[in-house]
């Protein structure tokens, strides 16, 4: 399905404010996604995403790894104008099952054959920010067990260090023909190729098996290596997602985080 939008006049008003020469006979839209940090700017010379981040450190990092990464992979960066960064708006269809197996180990393969970004990906900060940062009433036994037993136990060793996206899923793949290319690059950054596909195995798309399998041939990986690879990142990445659902509810509120942080945490119990 194409990006959904709706009109949003306040945003066009400090979009003629803020870059007034860009954007004077432009709209401005919002684009769907559970971050909110993505705009999409319309007008006579075409069409531009508006991202921004908490932090101009995050919004420099995805300036940086759009400048590094192939345009036939992701959105072509076009400036950055503190506090907001503008990106190519990618043309395609955005749909709501995954890519066949082929086309996805292809995609990843070429994204961790791709130079380093240059910044690590550390989860444990993360861990203890959200936990930190979350509603005191949803702090409960089974999170704080569990972000313990992170603190006690490192990281899983990389078998591979490459660049990776960390938020791969259906809505972040855009399908141009028989080929796909990669938004929203937030969370960017430099660490094991198993974590990635961790990250996908979470969603379970059917054809997880045969992208794993064809993903190893093409990055001249054991299968059976990278599959218990995997395995070893799931408790990482489960606690991971549901403490940022739980990070998300306490800054918006929305009944949507909360379904999907109990989701997470009832599948944290069975990993």
């Amino acid at each position: 399905m194409p990006y959904s939008k709706r009109s949003d006049a306040g945003l066009h008003h400090h979009n003629q404010a803020s870059h007034p020469a860009a954007f004077a006979a432009g709209s401005v839209s919002a684009i769907q996604g559970l971050s909110g940090n993505s705009v999409l700017v319309e007008n006579t010379c075409g069409k531009w995403v508006r991202r921004t981040a908490s932090t101009h450190a995050e919004l420099r990092r995805q300036y940086r790894a759009l400048q590094l990464l192939p345009h036939s992979l992701a959105p072509a960066h076009v400036f950055m104008s503190r506090p907001w960064l503008y990106v190519e708006w990618v043309e395609g269809q955005v749909a709501a099952s995954w890519p066949p197996a082929d086309v996805l180990a292809r995609t990843l393969s070429l994204l961790h054959h791709q130079p380093l970004f240059g910044w690590r990906i550390v989860l444990l900060p993360l861990l203890q920010r959200y936990w930190q940062n979350a509603a005191p009433s949803r702090r409960t036994v089974l999170w704080l067990a569990q972000l313990k037993k992170c603190q006690r136990f490192r990281e899983p060793g990389p078998i591979r260090l490459a660049p990776l996206h960390m938020d791969i899923h259906p809505g972040n793949i855009v399908h141009q023909g028989n080929k796909v290319r990669l938004i929203d690059w937030e969370y960017a950054g430099d660490g094991d190729v198993g974590l990635e596909l961790a990250t996908l195995a979470i969603d379970e798309p059917p054809q997880f098996a045969a992208c794993v399998a064809s993903y190893a041939r093409q990055m001249h990986l054991n299968e059976v290596i990278l599959g218990q690879q995997i395995n070893r990142w799931l408790p990482w990445v489960n606690l991971l997602m549901a403490s940022w659902y739980e990070y998300r509810w306490q800054q918006t509120q929305s009944s949507e985080f909360i379904q999907l942080a109990d989701q997470a945490w009832c599948r944290l119990k069975h990993t």
